[in-house]
């Protein structure tokens, strides 16, 4: 059991002020910024920012989260003491975003709520260069299995796939979750209403089931031929104002502007023919990694 549940962490949250909640945010997001870009700077040059080894390389002696791209020499009998203990699912959970969005920005992501099972209280899939991550943590993985010999502690379970192969299996692990972890799943089961668990830099498909981002998405897309990798689906109804027609010169004008700017048809006509009624409907696209699941949850 989490041991935290016997903490009213919403009292705790209640005793900071609101000039301390502030400062402690705006020094976290100092930090992530900060973090990030060593990230980047590292990766653009082939190094691994946490433990400063070539992320192609791979040395049993050091384990770190680049074990998870799979370099050479790395073999899944090693993975079995590096994921008996705790690494942190927060910390790896941000490390795979990160990664898969420096690739494809939102697309590469996953953790779409509509595409959750109802008996999971986290499902996350992942996508980088020729590897898929998948997380899966069902309710009863929360709070740990009882009267069982394995998975008695909080824990979570991971698969990850290389060229579409199985490397890991979702119940070769059962991996603890961090004191950390349980602190922050507690918080957020308690005070969902006060707290907010961002995924800094490395947001997903779930961002568009924000209706307050709809807009944002719709105005920064442009068009692909490249519907196999395209992270969203756009489709767009035009009804033309009472008493008006839509003429095909209109269209055609806009076609060859949406070819020429690669902006979508109906950005276009929205601009050209006002009054129209235009509705859009949003959708995942092709290119979303499908939601790995794992059966016979245990």
């Amino acid at each position: 059991m989490n041991p935290y549940k016997k903490q009213d962490l919403r009292k705790f949250i209640d005793s900071f002020s609101k000039e301390e909640i502030e400062r402690e945010n705006r020094e976290q997001q100092e930090g992530n910024e900060k973090v990030y870009k060593d990230f980047l700077t590292n990766l653009k040059n082939g190094k691994c920012f946490i433990c400063g080894e070539k992320m192609e390389d791979f040395i049993t002696s050091k384990p770190c989260f680049h074990w998870f791209t799979y370099p050479k020499g790395v073999k899944k009998k090693y993975f079995k003491k590096y994921l008996e203990n705790p690494i942190g699912f927060f910390r790896i959970d941000s490390y795979f975003r990160w990664l898969a969005n420096t690739e494809k920005p939102l697309g590469n992501i996953n953790d779409l709520k509509d595409e959750t099972s109802n008996s999971s209280f986290l499902e996350t899939t992942y996508k980088y260069k020729n590897i898929e991550w998948a997380f899966s943590i069902g309710h009863t993985d929360i709070e740990g299995h009882e009267n069982s010999t394995v998975g008695e502690k909080p824990h979570y379970h991971l698969q990850m796939k290389v060229n579409d192969r199985i490397f890991l299996k979702f119940n070769d692990y059962h991996i603890p979750f961090s004191d950390e972890d349980l602190f922050t799943i507690e918080l957020y089961e308690q005070a969902s209403d006060r707290v907010i668990i961002t995924n800094s830099y490395g947001h997903g498909m779930s961002s568009f089931e924000n209706e307050e981002n709809l807009e944002l998405f719709d105005d920064a897309m442009t068009i692909t031929d490249d519907f196999k990798n395209a992270s969203f689906n756009r489709q767009t109804m035009i009804q033309a104002p009472e008493g008006e027609t839509i003429s095909g010169e209109l269209i055609q004008k806009a076609l060859e502007e949406s070819k020429r700017t690669k902006k979508p048809i109906g950005k276009i006509m929205e601009r050209l023919m006002k009054g129209a009624k235009i509705t859009t409907i949003l959708s995942p696209g092709d290119g979303v990694p499908k939601m790995s699941k794992r059966n016979g949850k245990k």
